[in-house]
């Protein structure tokens, strides 16, 4: 009995030293709106909407190592997933936001930014596409119905 229960206390330790470990903002890992709004201003170049497209801009970007091939092929597709570096959606889905949300910790900094992509301004599938950021990478999808 006193094994399970220093087992139990050493499991609890654990989950408790993980939580304090964790950054308390996207700003403790390097992720600012600032990184965000470069990423966008950088990467959304290459899509202003279906009808106009920069291949210099996608190349440039494969060629500076901001995204991969296979990731610029993606971008091209519009195939965005969870995980995915904040540059790929931007390419995929173009400058073309129809709006933008900010969660923000209680020290006001940004700790999650959406996109959300509209069919009337962008080409996602219908009826929109909200794309959740944080810490540079896609963190969540979802679809919206405005």
């Amino acid at each position: 009995m006193k094994t399970l229960n220093k087992i139990l206390i050493l499991a609890l330790l654990t989950q408790v030293a993980a939580c304090v470990s964790k950054p308390s903002s996207a700003y403790d890992s390097g992720w600012t709106e600032n990184t965000n709004e470069d990423a966008y201003s950088s990467c959304g170049r290459y899509r202003w909407d279906n009808k106009f497209k920069e291949p210099a801009v996608l190349h440039n970007l494969v060629t500076s190592g901001t995204l991969t091939s296979s990731q610029a092929q993606r971008a091209e597709k519009q195939d965005v997933r969870v995980g995915d570096p904040e540059c790929l959606a931007y390419a995929a889905y173009g400058l073309n936001r129809a709006k933008i949300g900010f969660q923000r910790n209680e020290k006001g900094q940004v700790t999650e930014k959406t996109a959300t992509y509209l069919c009337f301004s962008s080409a996602p599938t219908c009826s929109g596409i909200r794309v959740h950021f944080a810490d540079g990478k896609v963190s969540r999808i979802s679809t919206v119905s405005e």
